[in-house]
């Protein structure tokens, strides 16, 4: 029998780690720049629409479309939490070329922060067994946008108390009923209907497997757990992450001194 050479075994295996490590730091620059991105592009956009309510409710049902990707490749709160951290230093980029004052930029910066750790909680619910099941689909897709409206609301109370600012909470009434009620609830049947999707989709390819003469447990269990996709392959790429978050932040600096003018 040939003796195991320990030396190269660790050897090898610290590649293997170090390589995990560097897909998964890869995955996580790439889907924050993308949420980052996002916020830039389209959310410029859509605030220039002046539609009440319509950024603030399409906005955080992509970035939660971003951060359960994250989750289902890493398996990882901490990575969702580091997108966002992503994001955020991206939305800060608007401080350095936009007339805005300090606040203006603060407040979705801290919005972008606290929607990472929601959803990092909302994944987490939505992934403990049953998986996915009706229930916790349910729950995850009102405890996203409602978890994280209420907790703007409150770092702003707490914000206004300590430094005697103004908060959120002296707007008009029918701004406060959009922002915690109405918004959160359209983001939530949209995340919530997204997901029943998927599970829907995914029960019809298990009963068209279960059918056949042959079935192979490796593509029940590739099923069960969402099939690595295009996205997923070019995300665990360092070189194009590097590309995506310097078009973020190209952006970010147009769409912010457009502001000038």
């Amino acid at each position: 029998m040939r003796a195991i050479n320990f030396y190269r075994f660790r050897k090898e295996t610290l590649v293997r780690n170090c390589l995990a490590q560097e897909k998964r730091f890869s995955a996580l620059i790439f889907w924050g720049s993308l949420w980052g991105l996002t916020e830039a592009s389209l959310g410029f956009l859509l605030h220039g629409l002046k539609i009440p309510g319509l950024a603030g409710s399409v906005l955080p049902a992509i970035a939660f479309y971003f951060l359960y990707r994250l989750y289902q490749s890493a398996g990882s709160a901490g990575d969702v939490i580091g997108a966002s951290l992503v994001a955020a230093g991206l939305k800060s980029l608007d401080i350095v070329v936009s007339p805005m004052d300090l606040m203006s930029v603060i407040n979705p910066v801290r919005a972008i922060i606290l929607e990472g750790l929601v959803a990092a909680l909302a994944l987490q619910v939505l992934n403990r067994r049953p998986v996915r099941s009706m229930v916790r689909i349910i729950l995850s897709g009102l405890l996203f946008p409602f978890g994280s409206s209420l907790a703007y609301g409150l770092t702003a109370f707490i914000e206004s108390s300590v430094f005697h600012s103004g908060n959120i909470f002296q707007t008009e009434p029918v701004n406060l009923i959009r922002f915690f009620l109405l918004s959160p609830l359209v983001t939530a049947f949209v995340i919530t209907s997204w997901l029943m999707a998927g599970k829907v989709k995914d029960k019809s390819q298990c009963r068209k497997l279960l059918r056949t003469d042959s079935i192979r447990t490796d593509c029940l269990s590739e099923i069960s757990g969402q099939p690595e996709t295009f996205l997923n392959r070019l995300s665990t790429r360092p070189s194009v992450s590097l590309v995506i978050f310097t078009v973020a932040v190209y952006i970010h600096l147009i769409s912010s001194g457009s502001g000038r003018f």
